[in-house]
């Protein structure tokens, strides 16, 4: 089995995830990472997975000495949010001649949000041969590529909601820091209003991803400030105890609308209190669906699993800048 050879840029906690998925699986390998973290530059990217053993790949801070020395098919990239500050990174991967997979999630559908920084990606990646995609579980999969693929069965669509119900007392501690987990309700708006707190970053992406899809021009596209969730109860979290009155999560709505009526709306709620999990779709059409996975898609396995199991359908796609729609499915890897 010929393996394909990643470089990790961005020795995170996602870096350090999917470093620790990739290193069990055998169709990868990982030949080199990248970071500017001066804590972690020199250390064996071991470290990151709490290994006992070094996997013999020390962590970098110049990617292009490491680019000009290393023969890699594919960089995966889980450094940040925005697409105007991670541009750079990307630009330094494409200019070396490699694949791009991201988790940046501006980057899962930047024609809106960042249109020339869009046309620039695509046009040095068509000119180098090689193919960026901006992925992981949302945007990238739930919210846009699964509704999709749902469709298939319609003769019709009016509508599509999808909505996923997350406790976030199970995912990482920066996670539930970034929802305001712990936070009073005056300091909640207050971050809030300095966009400090802004949300879950990517549902205007997936929205435009699905009307993209489906042929549709969109009249107006909303993204409500996100609102907190506030504790009725004493909930224990990553960060303590959440005492009632206090901040447990948020949630964050978009919608868009056609002709004055919503065509796609996407609710993301997370809180350390949820009782029920689920992520859900309804589409409203000839004929209607509803699915629901009930428990809900853990956030962080199932981005460090969309990420990875995206790597074979980048490499084996045209060169450019592409959308998870326009992807064959990805299916799990070994």
């Amino acid at each position: 089995m010929k393996q394909t050879k990643v470089i990790i840029f961005g020795c995170g906690v996602m870096g350090g995830r999917i470093t620790e998925a990739l290193s069990k699986k055998k169709s990868f390998s990982i030949v080199g990472a990248i970071d500017i973290d001066a804590r972690l530059v020199g250390q064996d990217l071991g470290t990151l997975i709490g290994s006992d053993q070094n996997l013999g790949i020390s962590i970098h801070n110049e990617p292009e000495e490491l680019f000009n020395r290393v023969e890699a098919d594919v960089v995966v990239l889980s450094t940040i949010s925005h697409l105007k500050d991670v541009y750079s990174q990307i630009d330094l991967c494409i200019q070396a001649g490699i694949n791009v997979v991201s988790t940046c999630e501006e980057l899962s559908y930047p024609w809106n949000r960042e249109p020339e920084l869009a046309h620039k990606i695509d046009d040095m990646a068509k000119n180098k041969g090689v193919t960026v995609v901006g992925t992981g579980i949302n945007p990238g999969f739930l919210m846009d590529t699964l509704p999709l693929i749902l469709t298939a069965p319609c003769l019709q669509v009016h509508s599509i909601k999808v909505t996923r119900m997350m406790d976030s007392s199970k995912r990482r501690v920066l996670f539930q820091k970034k929802i305001g987990t712990g936070l009073s309700l005056e300091v909640f708006r207050d971050k809030i209003d300095n966009k400090i707190i802004t949300g879950h970053v990517g549902l205007l992406e997936s929205i435009n991803m699905v009307a993209d899809g489906l042929g549709w021009k969109l009249d107006e596209t909303v993204e409500l400030p996100p609102e907190p969730v506030i504790a009725n109860r004493e909930v224990e979290t990553g960060l303590g105890i959440v005492k009632p009155g206090d901040v447990l999560g948020l949630i964050s709505v978009a919608y868009a609308k056609i002709g004055g009526e919503k065509v796609i709306t996407l609710e993301f709620n997370a809180n350390a209190g949820m009782e029920e999990e689920y992520d859900e779709v309804i589409i409203e059409g000839v004929p209607s669906i509803r699915e629901r996975i009930i428990g809900g898609v853990h956030g962080d396995i199932g981005t460090v699993a969309v990420t990875i199991n995206t790597i074979p359908r980048a490499i084996q796609s045209e060169a450019g800048l592409i959308l998870m729609k326009d992807l064959p499915p990805a299916i799990a890897t070994c």
